[in-house]
């Protein structure tokens, strides 16, 4: 007996498209929604360039034999080399569904024979106790229960490994991914690590025993009866094969419409959940509980009619199994009426008919999920292919911070192969230096911090950290050495303290506090019930804009590195706690390299150096002084500031 695992009609999908961007109407008078109707151009030409890069993928790979081989890149999530656990689980497994092959037919052999020994007025009982045997060992108590044991490491093994695999490749990507891509559907393309268990199951465990089963079937009837019998057997397989393929061609579009469906469905509670507090400013409570019913009611009018057509189509083609049935049955007993086969033989078609049918059905059905599951390691494996933009060099070394000198030399930036967001800046910041920069929204100073994060690679010039190309050194080690506050700092849904330690996770408690005392935010935090075990919520929803700055602040300063990066550190602080805040900062200073991004001229009239940018390029540099006395761009500012 083989198991069927329940799924759902909609489950997977043939092909898969980016979730739905537009919002359905609040209102429907129709019930019969069209989910399609309400696709935005942004989602067409999402799922367009989603088919444009498999349609590519297949012409650099010759065909789908090519890109097949794609997958070949799962082969050691789910067949260890090195895991002798998992390797004899596997031998298991494959060893149960040979012997579950030929127990299969077995049985109906053996009840064959208890007919003509019954028939003969012999008593069976030698068959019988065979037949009890093989009965119990082709049941849940027996190779299934050893199969189903199996298969469990085996699926949690790979589960877990290409989990893994897949999160550390999407954090491994650079910002311009995380700045294009939908999280929602990069979660679920990291959630489909099940599915990739689910196709290796589905072919060597689920869809390889019924084809057996199939040839082992015909191969009997041919030496049992006749060539004839055995001729019908398989073309009745092979014509229900081919309509079941029919039927699920002609009903994919309903079935992509459906997945579609539930993605939107999926996203707008996602959406909904992720903006509480937009939803909440608004007050458009009644407005997104709308626009889900519409959602809900629009997945359940796809659902329907894919449901209804699947039915009727299968109801149609069952037809086609008692007809075999009867044409087989027919011709056996004709040649048992003729004195050509012993009767118990119809005893052994009857029984070995209903694994054959079962069999038949399960393989279609498996074919069915095999076509989801295979969409779902699709995207998976789309996802897998993306490369990173920045990635270290073949030859990178870690990077070996002597002074913390910050040099950029003639460096330019564009974004894309439109205009450059940078134009030739040049600077040196200098240990213990602070190098501030200034300009209207959009002159280029965010730019300026994502080049030496390497968050993007420069164009043309070169940066460098204590003399050293950072083009030249690894990721990690460059970013080990720079610590940044930014404009909008996130939090995890953890207490102050772990969100704290995030920053350097040996951190001693002591040292945490020193750094929130340096940071103005300690005393703050003590008046909290739990003080430091306090949990912040949500992206750090239950925290005012100045406390999450300053422990952003905290969290720079207890990661004590060379090199700090302050963009807007102080825009959501009080005039006291800011005064309390560049205290902090004249000590973080010492012998550090301090880059500050600012819009409150205020807090860096006092830096080293300022430079002053307009429309990505240095127009004015020096002391705040200095640069007042020139009445220029600065001047200006300061005058609005």
């Amino acid at each position: 007996m083989l198991p069927q695992p329940w799924r759902s009609p909609g489950q997977g999908s043939e092909d898969f498209d980016p979730l739905l961007e537009s919002a359905i109407p609040p209102t429907h008078k129709d019930d019969h929604i069209n989910i399609q109707d309400h696709v935005s151009d942004d989602e067409s030409d999402d799922d367009q360039d989603v088919k444009d890069a498999r349609a590519k993928r297949l012409s650099e790979t010759n065909g789908w034999l090519g890109y097949l081989r794609d997958f070949t890149i799962f082969i050691p999530f789910v067949i260890p080399r090195k895991d002798f656990k998992i390797q004899l689980c596997l031998l298991l497994c494959i060893t149960t569904f040979l012997l579950e092959r030929v127990i299969q037919a077995a049985i109906p052999y053996t009840l064959g024979i208890v007919a003509d020994k019954v028939t003969s007025g012999i008593m069976p009982i030698r068959e019988l106790f065979i037949f009890l045997a093989l009965d119990v060992a082709n049941s849940e108590a027996g190779l299934l229960l050893v199969q189903e044991l199996s298969k469990i490491p085996i699926k949690q093994f790979s589960y877990r490994g290409v989990t893994n695999a897949a999160f550390n490749h999407v954090m491994a990507q650079s910002l311009d991914f995380h700045s294009t891509q939908d999280s929602a559907e990069v979660m679920k393309a990291v959630e489909q690590g099940e599915s990739i268990g689910m196709v290796l199951q589905t072919v060597v465990f689920d869809i390889a025993p019924p084809l057996v089963d199939i040839v082992v079937a015909c191969t009997i009837f041919y030496r049992k009866f006749n060539a004839a019998v055995a001729l019908i057997m398989l073309g009745a397989c092979i014509v229900y094969l081919i309509a079941q393929g029919f039927a699920t061609k002609f009903t994919a579009g309903d079935r992509r419409n459906t997945a579609r469906a539930e993605r939107f469905q999926i996203r707008k509670i996602h959406q909904a959940i992720q903006g509480w507090q937009t939803v909440a400013y608004f007050n458009q409570f009644k407005w997104e509980a709308r626009n889900l019913a519409d959602a809900v009611l629009a997945h359940s009018a796809t659902m329907t009619k894919f449901e209804r057509k699947q039915a009727l189509l299968q109801a149609i083609m069952h037809l086609s199994i008692p007809t075999t049935w009867f044409v087989l049955a027919y011709m056996i007993l004709q040649r048992i009426a003729a004195g050509k086969t012993p009767p118990g033989n119809f005893v052994f078609f009857l029984t070995y008919w209903d694994a054959i049918v079962y069999s038949l059905q399960y393989l279609i059905n498996h074919f069915q999920w095999l076509a989801n599951d295979f969409v779902d390691a699709e995207r998976l494996l789309l996802l897998l292919k993306t490369k990173p933009s920045i990635v270290d060099a073949p030859e990178a070394y870690p990077l070996a911070v002597r002074d913390g000198g910050v040099c950029f030399e003639n460096v330019s930036f564009k974004y894309d192969e439109s205009q450059y967001a940078l134009h030739d800046i040049s600077f040196t910041a200098s240990p213990g230096q602070t190098v501030a920069l200034v300009g209207q929204t959009g002159a280029g100073k965010s730019s300026i911090l994502k080049l030496l994060l390497r968050l993007h690679d420069i164009t043309s010039g070169s940066i460098t950290i204590s003399g050293q190309k950072i083009k030249d050194v690894t990721l990690s080690s460059l970013r080990n050495v720079i610590s940044v506050v930014p404009q909008t700092p996130m939090f995890f849904n953890a207490s102050i303290m772990e969100n704290l330690r995030y920053a350097r996770s040996s951190a001693t408690d002591e040292e945490v506090y020193e750094a929130c005392r340096a940071a103005a935010i300690h005393e703050t935090i003590l008046r909290h019930t739990d003080t430091y075990n306090t949990q912040v919520g949500e992206r750090g929803v239950k925290l005012s804009g100045g406390e999450a700055q300053r422990l952003a602040i905290a969290r720079a300063l207890l990661r004590n590195t060379p090199i700090v990066l302050l963009d807007e550190a102080t825009s959501a602080v009080d005039t006291m706690t800011e005064a309390k805040i560049k205290t902090a900062l004249e000590k973080l200073k010492q012998g550090r390299t301090v880059l500050v991004v600012a819009h409150r001229l205020s807090t860096i009239a006092d830096a080293d150096q300022i430079l002053v940018l307009h429309e990505g390029r240095i127009v004015e540099r020096g002391r705040h002084q200095e640069l007042c006395d020139r009445k220029g761009r600065y001047w200006d500012l300061w005058e609005q500031s």
